[in-house]
């Protein structure tokens, strides 16, 4: 292997901040907001041109995790605070479906460019500061603390220092190269990725009360005929905000050889692309002819990016256990509330739900918390988490409240003095009930 050595060059410090919040998904946006709104000085980076992450470069498509269901099936909406904020300001621009059936839960579909403008509107209006096309390189560590991160994008490279750096970035990246320890699901498994697309003029009237598990029936009806190559025989067809829209969560990325494909190796990355896209023109096919209401149907748009469910898990100072998730444990130090099915994609072994009781268990801040380094929170699907227990605990409205947590935790670290681990968790806790947090 033929090695170069970087020339050494001196870089601009850009920033000097209170919050660095890294990623612009649903949890980076609740940890910017909710930093910037109680005046804490914060600059947001994302790779993208726009806020979202999986959820809207991804077109996952979808805010899951809102609610429980009770004995009757009936919604009862258990996470509130920013999440509920979110969700309530789409739903006044006509930009989500409130309430759509899955399994024993529901599920909110909701429309990108509608979630795109929300959050620019909320990040204007807190004051944070943000850096888009933006990606992280690198952290400056010493004894355990990051010093500062490197960025780089079109001005080049350069360096922002925070006191607190939450880590959004899904695959959690800053805690990885800051020195935190981390694993990939269970002994290397981790969930397939999918390449999710849109159709449009789908006579939904003519769809009528069919169910995922009559389209899960016509997808084997179909594969049997050779016909077809469909992957994933459990596919999630969803009614979008416009009424002549489906959101097609449907697709399964497995590698050719049938190895297990990685976020986080730009190869494996690029097979998948290449891989979605094949998949999607014939689940489209598949539709047309074989679901009511899809016979004119035809591809509107595909995500930007692949589809990610699951990459690093950070080891942080409490494990989510999956016990925890199907016993309903609840904790002292919760940030949010869970009822969301264990949902594990498994590739060629299709899809498995294990559906929960009407009970919700609850994720506590400790597992924000990384090992080995002293001022840095993670937020999102990196948080810490057993296998199946992250299956659950990743959707968005679990997120949205993880980054809110960790944007508020800001507070007392900075104003109060605190640590990430000496920080008083029931201050924090009636802060985030003060700001509509159901806890």
């Amino acid at each position: 292997m033929n090695i170069n050595i970087e020339k050494e060059r001196k870089i601009l410090v850009l920033d000097e901040v209170d919050v660095v919040v890294i990623g612009g998904g649903p949890s980076g946006l609740a940890a910017a907001v909710n930093a910037a709104e109680e005046g804490l000085t914060t600059v947001i980076i994302e790779k993208n041109g726009f806020f979202g992450g999986a959820n809207v470069g991804g077109y996952s498509g979808s805010i899951g995790g809102l609610f429980n269901s009770t004995e009757t099936g009936e919604p009862v909406q258990i996470v509130n605070g920013f999440a509920g904020r979110f969700v309530d300001l789409m739903e006044s621009k006509n930009g989500i479906v409130r309430h759509e059936r899955f399994g024993h839960t529901w599920l909110s579909p909701h429309d990108p460019f509608i979630w795109k403008e929300t959050a620019d509107e909320l990040i204007e209006k807190s004051g944070a500061k943000t850096y888009f096309h933006t990606s992280y390189v690198d952290s400056i560590v010493e004894n355990g603390e990051i010093k500062g991160i490197i960025i780089e994008n079109k001005d080049g490279r350069s360096m922002i220092k925070g006191k607190l750096y939450i880590d959004c970035s899904g695959d959690g990246d800053v805690a990885h190269r800051s020195g935190g320890l981390s694993h990939f699901g269970k002994d290397g498994d981790i969930q397939s990725m999918t390449f999710t697309f849109r159709m449009t003029d789908v006579d939904w009237e003519k769809y009528g009360d069919f169910k995922l598990e009559d389209i899960w029936s016509k997808t084997s009806e179909a594969s049997n005929t050779g016909e077809y190559f469909l992957p994933r025989k459990h596919p999630f067809i969803f009614r979008a905000p416009n009424k002549k829209q489906a959101i097609m969560n449907a697709t399964s990325i497995v590698a050719k050889d049938g190895r297990t494909l990685y976020p986080t190796k730009t190869l494996d990355l690029t097979e998948a692309e290449f891989l979605g896209r094949k998949q999607v023109r014939e689940y489209e096919r598949f539709v047309q002819n074989y679901i009511p209401g899809f016979e004119n149907a035809y591809l509107m748009d595909t995500a930007s990016q692949i589809g990610i469910r699951q990459s690093r898990t950070i080891v942080c100072d409490y494990t989510l256990k999956n016990e925890d998730v199907v016993k309903a444990k609840k904790f002292d130090t919760a940030i949010v509330r869970s009822a969301w099915p264990i949902e594990l994609h498994l590739g060629e072994n299709g899809v498995k739900v294990i559906n929960l009781d009407e009970d919700y268990y609850e994720i506590p801040f400790e597992t924000l918390i990384p090992k080995n380094i002293n001022n840095l929170l993670v937020a999102g699907r990196c948080i810490s988490a057993e296998h199946e227990a992250l299956a659950s605990c990743r959707v968005v409205a679990q997120c949205f409240e993880e980054g809110a947590a960790a944007g508020l935790a800001a507070l007392q670290i900075i104003k109060d003095n605190k640590t990430t681990r000496t920080l008083l968790v029931e201050k924090l806790r009636k802060k985030m009930i003060e700001k509509g947090s159901l806890l």
